[in-house]
């Protein structure tokens, strides 16, 4: 009688609970964001609308700021100056790296933003992208900002919004130890005195969590044309969208469309060389590798630093050095002799002694063998380091393909991007929100 009792009470039990709406099932809030985290962010943003609670797991800047560290992402942008908003893609390095024979497209955004007017991609900091757009009027140019987040397809509004006039020199190429150099020098250096060179760079003040854009300006001086530039520097605070003057730069930054700045932990980096008076890079004039410099600006409390360059770094390179960031350090990078390409790491920030060379790879091995004439433009740009530090990224200026290295097994592979693949280095998605106010 007993038993019989009881297994009529377990088959009530058993009856009620199947009775039981799915809505029941109680996962651990803690679960669900170990879940949640292994998903792309575009899956994540989906999953918003599930319930209340998910979206408020989603939207926690805790839960959004884990979400940083994601699989790195290349950007890739039609082949030209200036393109619509709806063209720029990403490429997943992890596809670049699979499939090393085929030719690889990127991904669109499925919000492309739909904007017709012609921008250019400044560069990225947590995922986001800094975007400046422009429009041409009767002598001037109109100029303005948006900040896009490809992963999460939203955009900020305009700001930063500016005139300048259109009195820059288009497709100019100068030949050293000509007559025709200096006529075309000075009437170069003329109308830029007037218009200046304008470079800007994006990135986070990490104290405050705020977003800056930087404008650097150098001006030559009209009555002096071969004497020293000034510089003129401004920064925008996204959150109230006014521009204002800080002090200038220490140096004149290497005036480059390859070194806009690099953003890296709250600080933006140029290259620089001291005693230089030309709008490009120029093998001739540069008389000694101690005429390079690092100038940095912390975001945080708009000072600048100066660093030194590896001492390794012997010998004034034939093309354009640059500067990127590879896993998470500082690096610099420099042809030697036409015949190698280095690529230094600073290990321990602001030390000299802590440089490392990373790699020092022949041109043979990477199967470029008839180089360049040409002097203002780097050769190879590095983008991207897998995490065991074996395998390089790269772009080769003027063509269409990446550059995949292979150091332990010295093994190269090239790649047909259909786009051309941005200077900066790698990105990776997020959640971060383009809304300032």
């Amino acid at each position: 009688m007993r038993y019989s009792k009881l297994m009529s009470m377990r088959k009530k039990k058993e009856k009620k609970n199947k009775k039981l709406p799915l809505s029941m099932v109680f996962l651990p809030e803690e679960l669900i964001v170990q879940i949640l985290s292994l998903l792309n962010v575009k899956t994540i943003v989906r999953f918003k609308c599930v319930s209340k609670s998910w979206n408020t797991i989603i939207s926690d800047p805790t839960f959004v700021q884990k979400q940083l560290k994601r699989p790195p992402r290349l950007i890739l942008t039609p082949p030209c100056w200036v393109y619509p908003m709806h063209t720029v893609q990403s490429l997943p390095v992890t596809r670049l790296l699979e499939n090393p024979s085929i030719t690889l497209s990127g991904d669109f955004s499925h919000d492309g933003g739909g904007f017709i007017d012609n921008c250019k991609v400044v560069n990225s900091c947590n995922g986001l992208l800094c975007l400046i757009f422009c429009s041409d009027n009767k002598g001037y140019h109109n100029y303005w900002f948006r900040i896009w987040n490809p992963a999460t397809g939203t955009r900020s509004k305009a700001f930063g919004t500016y005139h300048d006039y259109n009195l820059q020199l288009r497709g100019l190429r100068f030949n050293f130890g000509s007559e025709a150099f200096a006529s075309c020098y000075h009437d170069y250096n003329r109308r830029r005195s007037l218009l200046g060179s304008l470079k800007f760079a994006f990135g986070c003040d990490i104290l405050s969590g705020t977003y800056k854009v930087v404008e650097f300006c150098a001006k030559g001086d009209e009555e002096n044309k071969y004497g020293p530039w000034r510089s003129q520097v401004r920064i925008l605070n996204l959150s109230d969208d006014c521009w204002r003057n800080i002090d200038s730069f220490p140096l004149i930054p290497l005036i480059s469309p390859f070194n806009n700045g690099v953003y890296f932990s709250g600080t933006i980096y140029w290259l620089a060389i001291q005693n230089y008076f030309y709008p490009f890079y120029a093998y001739g004039p540069i008389t000694h590798v101690d005429q390079f410099k690092i100038v940095s600006l912390d975001l945080s409390t708009e000072t600048y630093m100066q660093f030194c360059l590896p001492s390794g770094f012997d010998e004034v390179p034939s093309f354009q050095p640059t500067l990127q960031v590879l896993l998470d350090r500082l690096c610099f990078s420099h042809d030697f002799k036409k015949t190698q390409f280095v690529i230094w790491q600073m290990k321990e920030f602001g030390f000299q002694e802590s440089w490392t060379q990373l790699f020092r790879i022949d041109y043979f091995n990477l199967e470029m063998h008839n180089l360049p004439i040409e002097h203002d433009f780097p050769l190879l740009l590095p983008l991207c380091l897998s995490e065991n530090g074996d395998t390089l990224i790269l772009s080769y200026h003027g063509d269409d393909e990446a550059v995949i290295y292979n150091q332990r097994e010295n093994r190269v592979k090239k790649v047909r991007i259909s786009g051309k693949l941005c200077r900066f280095s790698s990105y990776g998605e997020s959640l971060i929100s383009t809304n300032w106010k």
